[in-house]
């Protein structure tokens, strides 16, 4: 017999607005507002023959100036070369795509979608140092508020200054730009989606904790102290940021304290993207990343489509086997069975996701 998924009682969906400010005030802090000018220099090949010829590999460099400050980072392309329009995906990895496990880059050219992807890390350093990369000009005063962003935001800044990119290329479709991230670049997909409209996809594969994943009663709690189950449970908000307290801004440390917050989850993430789209990955073996806290958190989620009469999540009150899969509603969701890892197979999923919803009117 099927497991039946329990939902949990969580802090009732709010306007997005509402919930979008939420997030931002107590969780990942408020993208500073500066006048920035964006540069770019002319694509460098890498490789040309991907599909025949079809599907070019280059990098370009982007050059941001805030003031008198500046900074340039590599973004990989992976377009095809017919000027067709097509949907662009633009993914934050951990390392340039070429070198990358999360990126199977000759298949991922056989797929109808560009990309554009860069390494996060050539953003800003993944460490509590404010003074280097595009965090030293988006906050030169580092976190000097409690409500200022945390490297997610400067990371997620980064990405909409590569869709500004995108968007002067001949073969992007400006309906159907997505972002795609893993782990703690699928929460940062996430925040991106929330704060800017012009995404129409947002794929967060194995986020979890402060990402994808509910806080309420995930399967972290009643073991937080025993350090021989942290592998079989759920990561927990006081592991987070005892962590990577610099993630995020300095207001949501006070939730580590009772890791759990009767105003708002991590389903206002996801349900701040509605009306749009957004797709979370889970791994059956990654119980840090939690995945029945994962469906659950795009389950709760989903009443955001249903209130404005659309599809949510669809079919899945049960809980999912590897391998099952969601994608008819404005949510989707999948598991595959593998520990925590961004797999073809995951890669696969997302792209039928787009497939599925590319041609909606908009």
């Amino acid at each position: 017999m099927r497991e039946e998924l329990k939902r949990r009682d969580l802090p009732a969906l709010r306007s997005r607005e509402e919930m979008r400010e939420v997030m931002q005030r107590e969780v990942y802090g408020y993208l500073p507002q500066v006048d920035y000018t964006l540069s770019y220099d002319s694509p460098v090949s890498v490789e040309r023959r991907y599909m025949c010829g079809r599907v070019e590999h280059s990098f370009v460099n982007l050059t941001v100036k805030v003031e008198e400050r500046v900074h340039t980072f590599r973004v990989d392309r992976l377009l095809h070369v017919d000027g067709k329009k097509r949907p662009l995906v633009i993914f934050q990895n951990f390392a340039p795509i070429s070198s990358s496990p999360y990126f199977p880059i000759e298949e991922m050219s056989e797929y109808e979608v560009d990309f554009l992807a860069f390494c996060y890390q050539d953003i800003t350093t993944d460490n509590a140092d404010f003074s280097n990369g595009l965090a030293v000009l988006l906050l030169p005063n580092g976190q000097e508020r409690k409500d200022s962003c945390g490297k997610i935001a400067v990371w997620a800044w980064a990405a909409m200054r590569v869709l500004d990119y995108g968007l002067t290329l001949e073969g992007t479709d400006p309906n159907n730009i997505a972002i795609a991230g893993h782990s703690r670049l699928g929460k940062t997909a996430a925040f991106t989606a929330m704060m800017d409209e012009r995404f129409r996809f947002a794929f967060s594969n194995a986020a979890g904790c402060t990402g994808d994943a509910l806080s309420h009663g995930n399967s972290g709690h009643g073991k937080k102290h025993d350090p021989a189950l942290r592998h079989q449970r759920g990561e927990l908000i006081s592991d987070i940021t005892h962590k990577f307290p610099y993630w995020f801004c300095k207001n949501y440390l006070q939730y580590a304290e009772h890791d759990l917050s009767d105003c708002f989850d991590q389903h206002y993430l996801l349900a701040s993207i509605a009306p749009r789209y957004v797709m979370v990955g889970a791994c059956s073996e990654d119980a840090w990343a939690d995945p029945v806290s994962q469906q659950l958190c795009a389950l709760a989620a989903g009443e955001a489509w249903e209130q404005a009469g659309k599809l949510g999540l669809v079919d899945c009150d049960r809980l999912l086997e590897p391998g099952e899969g969601s994608i008819d509603g404005h949510v989707g969701f999948f598991k595959i069975y593998a520990k925590h890892f961004l797999s073809r197979h995951s890669w696969r999923w997302f792209i039928r996701f787009i497939e599925a919803h590319q041609d909606d009117p908009v």
